[in-house]
């Protein structure tokens, strides 16, 4: 750090101080304030020292502080002279506060500064608030304890100086070293290294490690024993250090842990698990006297000082240096315990389960890890997989036990069983092994004290059957395996859950290639696809599905794959052993669930869509939504169903098929029928509340339930899209009819794929059901569906037969509404004299049957074709008199259409400001009614008036942004009219290249679409752009093609 760092340093830390602001230092000194800042912030690089003097007087400095700011002013020496001599400086606290210079120690001077330094150093790179120092200082402050401490810090900053820098900032003052400059960094550093080395690389690293330490923490300022950063770097240390004994035994060289044990139990005279340790290992370097010796040392501190008994810990390894077998390398004769079962030999994926797992052991604080997942989703095999690739780590064995929790024959293990089956793997005789469950308990944690065992508990049922098998002490690891969520074992115990879900399709399609061959899968790839999503990527059906495509060799992968995808989608993964039959499996789950809980399940199996919340449940249930709630809590702790979102859930297709087959077997017709109907009539009910929810901008909104506002409608509706579908496809006709014609508000706005389903579906059903006024409304919205979607020759078509069905069954309004959309399609297809003659038959229609929504509508369109004609005296006066209609009927949504198409012709004519200002009151209006297409309409007119009065980047970004609302919609039949309108701002902004891009891109879909004005739009478009780069051929040629489609449309 150079000396005008320091200068501009202290003085932005003086000012601070004074609590003034660089202003009002200029003021007082009479510099410019530019001088100030210049020098705080370095630029100025040697002060005169009129100005040092003037600074001095205006902050009032006097005594050290005045003679440190002078000083700092001072031309630095020459680099040679200046260079330090021993290297940078570094700062020690793993024992003293010191700070040295190669072999040279520089003094640091009185305890105050070494507290500061000590503290600073606790949280180096953080900031240290004052009033936290001057509280560590002084019990009873100075009168300006600010400036006492200053002066600490300056004193601290000359020591430290040029390689480390204490920073005065708004949070406090913070000291800054790299990690070379300080030894809580190295410490941490090795260990760090050591974690990941080969043992006898970590022995080293770790010894390495302990040898920083010279003693206590931060010895020499004893206010800062309590400090909780303190403590927390001292159990660091008590770590590290046990971690060091259990490497060192691991290695056959005990005696090298001994030196940091015998210093660590100096400073920990009443830590039991590191006295304990040190007996361990003095015993496993044949120091057998030594060893019990410490035992007596400490067993006799621990009565005199706080009249205790040694704990389990300490009592453990007293006994295991008895028996010469404290921790050390096994005797050849007792071979640790073994006892995994052989690792799977087809292993693939769960990168994030054992990544998750392999965390475990780099915590110190974890030992225990759950995974847990549904029945077959490969639990057991993950978890052996893993034991087997981190066995080596356990130099004391592994113990392993399959506890039944859900076995397709047996009874659960009791957690007496398996205690008593560990304890005899671990050399106890049965006559010495106690009969009470607690002492058995007792007896498993004592004989684990310290020692490095790594126990599976597979296939556990609920948390009290493994809580008794823990062992009490770290070292060991224990990884247990559940289809239920353990959650109690997370809240008390702190295990690490690991949830199992399903393979993706790559990892399932490459679980059936290691079993088929690579040859076999690559020759019908498709197949083994459809195989993986057939057996739902759930591990053991993929294994079963491969099984049986192993032993037909003869059979093609395609033709396995169609009975995967049949009508039973469980019986061609039936193996007729109980272990490893997928239905069998899934009855162990189900046999274990409530009745009600049970009976729920396989209702939900009768759901036809992809999820369910718990309302849809209490439908199927014929319950209230309180009663269901805990039996989904308890569906998915059993991971029979899945919460995939908050408060949704859903079960894979396979456990979807079992559900369904148990409904079919243990529920009478009559109620599956009623399960299914009160689904049905929940979705339609609650999709219409939802609906008048969103459409609140329309005067016949109907109640809106219990949605309070658009937001909340749209989001239900969002969520349950799906489920509507689904509904009228699997529904009665009666059903697909009513969810189609009350959702049909909702799919208007967007999701264009889905909603052609949907109205298909609708149309075939009124057919069905020989109902010509339901056919009448399905066709009709089939019809806009196809026109949004720009398939406008479609739309016609079914429009014509709607027309028809209206006509004979007399209702004049859906007449009226059938004419007005025809119009449209007619006057997106160009033909303006059909779509003004539906228009005008709409009208007539709507004054007939004084449907007053209808007439204003009907004057928005007359006037669209006004402005389309040029005649916009008459189109805004039509305009004008349909807002004032559609306001008087109190209908926001029409009054939004309406300025917007207001603002479109005043654009035209001319009038830009008041287009704008049309415009952007459209544009809120949209918003808050939540009406996307609408407010993706109102941008892009928003764009068309910002280009014409100069703004063509403003109106670019809003073409853009209409552009990512239709898309996201669905609604492509307006996607060309944005894309035009961005080509044209771009032109207008410069970027020609952008411009012909997108005019070319709108060329295309209109042709595609059959749409001639977009088509005569994009050639004029792209006339301006040829003639703008000089290309005047090329110009001519598009004007041209322009003038002709235009003619043809009656514009020319």
């Amino acid at each position: 750090m150079t000396t005008v760092h320091v200068f501009g340093e202290l003085m932005h830390d003086a000012r601070q101080a004074a609590g003034i602001s660089q202003r009002a230092l200029a003021d007082r000194s009479g510099i410019s304030l530019a001088t100030v800042r210049d020098l705080e912030q370095r630029r100025t690089r040697r002060p005169r020292q009129a100005v040092v003097e003037a600074i001095v007087a205006a902050l009032g400095l006097a005594g050290d502080r005045a003679a440190a700011l002078r000083r700092a002013a001072v031309p630095p020496l020459p680099a040679a002279a200046a260079a330090p001599v021993g290297g940078p400086v570094r700062v020690g606290i793993l024992g003293s506060v010191t700070v040295r210079r190669g072999s040279e120690e520089i003094p640091v001077g009185r305890s105050s500064r070494r507290a500061v330094l000590g503290r600073l150093a606790l949280s180096a790179g953080v900031p240290v608030p004052v009033d936290r120092l001057v509280d560590l200082l002084w019990e009873d402050p100075p009168k300006a304890p600010a400036d006492a401490l200053y002066t600490n810090v300056s004193r601290l900053r000359r020591a430290l100086h040029p390689d480390a820098s204490i920073t005065r900032t708004p949070a406090g003052y913070r000291l800054d070293l790299t990690d070379e400059q300080f030894d809580l960094a190295e410490y941490r550093h090795l260990v760090r290294l050591a974690e990941s080395a080969p043992v006898t690389e970590a022995l080293g690293l770790l010894e390495s490690a302990a040898a920083l330490w010279r003693g206590e923490l931060l010895a020499d300022v004893p206010q800062l024993a309590g400090d909780p950063a303190a403590v927390a770097i001292a159990e660091e240390r008590v770590t590290t250090v046990l971690r060091l004994a259990d490497v060192a035994i691991t290695v056959g060289e005990p005696a090298r842990a001994l030196p940091a044990l015998r210093a660590l139990s100096a400073a920990e005279p009443l830590h039991e698990p590191v006295h304990a340790r040190l007996m361990e290992v003095l015993s496993a370097a044949g120091r057998q006297a030594e060893a019990l010796a410490a035992y007596t040392v400490i067993r006799d501190r621990l009565s005199d000082e706080l009249g205790m008994s040694p704990g389990a810990a300490l009592a453990g390894a007293h006994v295991r240096v008895l028996r010469r077998e404290a921790a050390g390398p096994r005797d050849a004769g007792a071979p640790a315990p073994a006892q995994l079962p052989a690792a799977p030999q087809l292993f693939t994926g769960r990168a994030d389960a054992l990544a998750a797992l392999d965390a475990v052991l780099d915590d110190p604080a974890a030992s225990v890890a759950v995974i847990w997942g549904t029945a077959g989703v490969g639990k057991t095999t993950t978890a052996i997989h893993w034991a087997h690739r981190v066995r080596e780590g356990f130099r004391d064995g592994q113990l392993y036990v399959n506890l039944r929790g859900f076995h397709p024959t047996a009874q659960p293990l009791t957690p007496g069983e398996a205690l008593r089956g560990f304890l005899s793997s671990l050399g106890v005789p049965a006559a010495r092994v106690p009969v009470d469950l607690d002492a058995q308990t007792g007896l498993l944690r004592t004989l684990l004290a310290g020692r490095r065992v790594l126990m599976l508990l597979d296939n556990a049922r609920d948390a009290e059957q493994v809580r008794p098998l823990l062992p009490g002490t770290a070292g060991c690891v224990t990884l247990i395996t559940s289809r239920s969520r353990l959650t109690g074992l997370v809240v008390t115990d702190d295990a690490r859950p690991v949830p199992l879900d399903l393979l993706t399709g790559g990892e399932a399609e490459q679980l059936l290639a290691q079993r088929l061959g690579a040859d076999r899968v690559a020759a019908e790839p498709e197949a083994v696809r459809v195989m993986a999503e057939g057996c739902a990527r759930l591990p053991l059906a993929l294994a079963i599905a491969a099984a049986r495509a192993t032993t037909r060799p003869a059979a093609t992968l395609a033709g396995l794959a169609a009975e995967l995808r049949g009508g039973d989608r469980l019986g061609p993964l039936s193996t007729g052993e109980p272990g490893t039959d997928v239905r069998a499996v899934f009855d162990c789950s189900y046999r274990n669930l409530t009745p009600a809980a049970a009976r729920l399940f396989r209702l939900a199996g009768l759901h036809p869509g992809p999820d369910l919340d718990a309302a849809a449940a209490a439908g199927l249930a014929g319950e209230r939504v309180m009663t269901v709630v805990p039996l989904l809590a308890e569906l998915s702790s059993a991971h029979l169903l899945a919460e995939t979102r908050p408060g949704r859930y859903a079960a894979h297709d396979l456990l979807q098929a079992y559900a369904a087959g148990r409904a079919r077997a243990e529920e009478t017709p009559a109620a599956r029928e009623a399960a299914f109907t009160g689904l049905a009539d929940h979705l339609i009910t609650t999709t219409r509340a939802a609906v008048s929810a969103i459409s609140r901008g329309e005067p016949d909104a109907g109640p809106t339930g219990g949605f309070a506002g658009p937001a909340d409608g749209r989001a239900w509706l969002d969520a349950e899209r799906a489920n509507l579908v689904a509904l009228a496809r699997h529904g009665r006709p009666e059903h697909t009819v009513a969810v189609a014609a009350t959702a049909y508000r909702y799919f208007e706005g967007g999701h264009h794929a889905e909603a052609y389903q949907l109205h298909s579906l609708a149309l075939e059903a009124a057919r069905r059901l020989g109902d010509a006024r339901a056919e009448a409304v399905a066709a009709f919205h089939l019809a806009v569906t196809c026109r949004r979607g720009g398939d406008y020759a479609e739309a016609l078509a079914l429009l014509e037969g709607a027309l028809v069905l209206r006509r004979a069954v007399g209702d004049r309004a859906g007449e009226g509404w059938a004419l007005v959309e025809r119009g449209v399609s007619h006057w997106r297809l160009g033909d303006y004299d059909r779509a003004r003659a539906d228009h005008r038959a709409a009208l007539e229609v709507f004054l007939a049957v004084g449907d007053r929504v209808g007439e204003a509508n009907q004057l928005v369109m007359w006037a669209i074709g006004d402005r389309q004609v040029g005649d916009f005296t008459g189109s805004a006066e039509g305009l004008r008199r349909a807002l004032g209609l559609y306001e008087e009927l109190g209908h926001p949504l029409g009054v939004a259409h309406t300025l917007n198409r207001l603002g479109q012709t005043e654009h035209a004519a001319g009038d830009h400001r008041q287009a704008l200002r049309h415009h952007s009151r459209a544009l809120t209006l949209f918003r808050e009614l939540g009406n996307r297409p609408g407010e993706a309409a109102a941008l892009d007119s928003l764009g068309h008036a910002l280009r014409a009065a100069g703004l063509p980047g403003e109106a670019a970004d809003r073409h853009r942004q209409a552009l990512a609302i239709y898309r996201e919609i669905g609604e492509h039949s307006v996607v060309v009219e944005a894309i035009n309108g961005l080509a044209a701002a771009l032109n207008a902004g410069g970027d020609a290249d952008g411009a012909r891009a997108a005019f070319t891109d709108a060329l295309r879909r209109a042709e595609q679409a059959g749409d001639r004005h977009e088509q005569a739009r994009a050639h004029d478009g792209l006339a301006l752009v040829y003639a703008g780069t000089g290309d005047e051929v090329m110009a001519d040629r598009h004007r041209r093609t322009a003038k002709h489609l235009y003619s043809g449309l009656g514009l020319g």
